[in-house]
C-alpha cells in the first residue's frame, strides 16, 4: 500500500505540473480545457457551442451546428506529457478521443525519496460521444413557439487509466445539457445560453488495487452574446468557483480574400479560481477549401507558456448522419467577400487629324452677255 501511495502522489503532482485546473484528482484529464478556438476564449465555450467542440462543452449545441467539422491537436506540455485529441461533431451527433501521457516517471515514496530504480509510464484516454435534438426538430416542434430554439443535450464519457496494475482502471459518466439560442434581442446579435450538469450519472475509476475515484458532480452555466456582427463575448461559471471568460472578432474582408484566407479571427481569454489564473491569446485562420488552422498561447501564473496548434477540416454537409443514410443535408453557404476588381476602362480613342480645308469653290464666271457689266475692265471679276 505505501508503494501505490507514492505512486499516487507522483501521478498527481505530475498532473498538476501540466495545467490542470483543480490538480486534485487523477480524473483532470477531463479538467483540461479542449481544443485551441475554446481555450482562446478562457474554456468560456459552454454558452457558445457552435463547433464540434459543443460535443465537449456542451452537447445541446450540437442541435444547432450548421456544418460538420474534425478537429485534431497534439502538443509537448513542458516537456515531460504529451497531450492530444481527436473531434468530429456535426448537427445532432458528435464522438471525440482525448488522451494524455507521462513517461519515465520515476519510482518515489510519499517523502519524495526514490524507493527502487526503473521508472514507469502513465497513460489516460478519454473516449466520448455525444447528442443533441432542438425541440424544432420534433414532430410537433413547429407549434413550440419560443421553445423551438430550446435543444437538449446528453454525453457519455470513458476514462481508461494505463499504468502499474495498481493504478489501471477505467470509469464512465453521463452528463445531460440544456442549449437555448435568440437570433436576435434587443437591436444586439444572437444570445446563447448553456447549462451542463456534469457527471449526473456514471461510476468512477476503480483501480487495480481496489482502490476508486468518483468523477465529481458538478453544474456548468454559459452565455455568450454578440454585441456586434463579427464579434462574441463570453462567459462561463462552475460550481467549484471557477470562471471563464473570452471573447472573439472575425474579420472578412477584401484584403484577406487576396490571400486565400476567407475569415480571421482574433480571441482572448482568463480563467480564474482560488488556486489559478490563466490567461490566454490567440488566432485562427479560415482557408477557402474547408481548411482551418487554430493557435492558442496559454500563461501560466507558475508554470512556462504552453503553445497550443490545430487543424480542423469543415466538410461541405451539417451532420455526418447525413453521408451514412445517404441522404443530402448541405451547409450553408458561406459568405466569401472577393478582392474588388477593377472597372475595365474603355479604349481611348484615338485622335483623328483634323478634316482638311474645304477645297476653294470655282470663281464665279462673268455674265458677259450682261450689257452692264464690262467683264474685260472690272476688277470684281477675274
Amino acid at each position: 500500500m505505501r508503494e501505490f501511495k507514492g505512486f499516487l502522489i507522483v501521478v498527481v503532482l505530475v498532473m498538476t505540473s501540466v495545467g490542470a485546473v483543480s490538480g486534485q484528482t487523477l480524473l483532470s484529464l477531463y479538467e483540461l480545457e479542449r481544443g485551441a478556438r475554446p481555450a482562446g476564449l478562457g474554456g468560456a465555450f459552454t454558452g457558445l457551442a457552435d463547433d464540434a467542440y459543443a460535443l465537449v462543452y456542451n452537447p445541446a449545441g450540437l442541435a444547432f451546428l450548421e456544418r460538420a467539422s474534425a478537429h485534431g491537436l497534439i502538443e509537448s506540455r513542458f516537456g515531460r506529457a504529451l497531450y492530444g485529441s481527436i473531434m468530429a461533431g456535426g448537427r445532432n451527433l458528435g464522438v471525440g478521443l482525448v488522451f494524455f501521457n507521462v513517461s519515465g516517471i520515476p519510482w518515489r515514496d510519499e517523502n519524495n525519496k526514490p524507493m527502487q530504480t526503473g521508472s514507469f509510464d502513465f497513460t489516460q484516454v478519454g473516449f466520448t460521444v455525444a447528442g443533441g435534438i432542438s425541440f424544432a426538430d420534433l414532430p410537433l416542434g413547429a407549434g413550440l413557439g419560443a421553445l423551438q430554439n430550446l435543444a437538449v443535450g446528453l454525453r457519455a464519457k470513458i476514462l481508461t487509466v494505463s499504468t502499474l496494475p495498481e493504478g489501471s482502471g477505467a470509469g464512465f459518466a453521463l452528463e445531460p445539457a440544456l442549449f437555448y439560442k435568440l437570433n436576435n434581442i434587443g437591436g444586439l446579435g444572437g444570445l446563447r445560453l448553456g447549462v451542463v450538469i456534469e457527471n449526473l450519472v456514471g461510476l468512477g475509476v476503480g483501480y487495480g488495487s481496489g482502490h476508486s475515484e468518483g468523477f465529481p458532480i458538478g453544474l456548468r452555466l454559459g452565455a455568450s452574446l454578440s454585441p456586434v456582427p463579427g464579434a462574441v463575448i463570453a462567459a462561463d461559471l462552475e460550481t467549484n468557483g471557477t470562471v471563464h471568460i473570452g471573447g472573439e472578432y472575425k474579420l472578412t474582408n477584401a484584403q484577406l480574400a487576396r490571400f486565400g484566407v476567407q475569415q480571421l479571427a482574433v480571441r482572448g481569454g482568463v480563467l480564474v479560481n482560488p488556486a489559478l489564473v490563466q490567461a490566454s491569446v490567440g488566432f485562427g485562420a479560415r482557408i477557402r477549401g474547408g481548411l482551418q488552422f487554430d493557435y492558442t498561447l496559454l500563461t501560466h501564473s507558475e508554470l512556462p507558456l504552453t503553445h497550443r496548434v490545430e487543424v480542423a477540416y469543415r466538410f461541405g454537409f451539417q451532420s455526418f448522419l447525413c453521408p451514412l443514410l445517404g441522404r443530402p443535408c448541405p451547409a450553408p453557404e458561406e459568405e466569401v467577400i472577393l478582392p474588388p476588381t477593377e472597372e475595365p476602362q474603355p479604349p481611348e480613342e484615338e485622335e483623328l487629324p483634323p478634316p482638311p480645308d474645304d477645297p476653294p469653290e470655282d470663281p464665279p464666271e462673268c455674265p458677259s452677255d450682261d450689257p452692264n457689266v464690262d467683264c474685260d475692265n472690272d476688277p470684281f471679276w477675274p
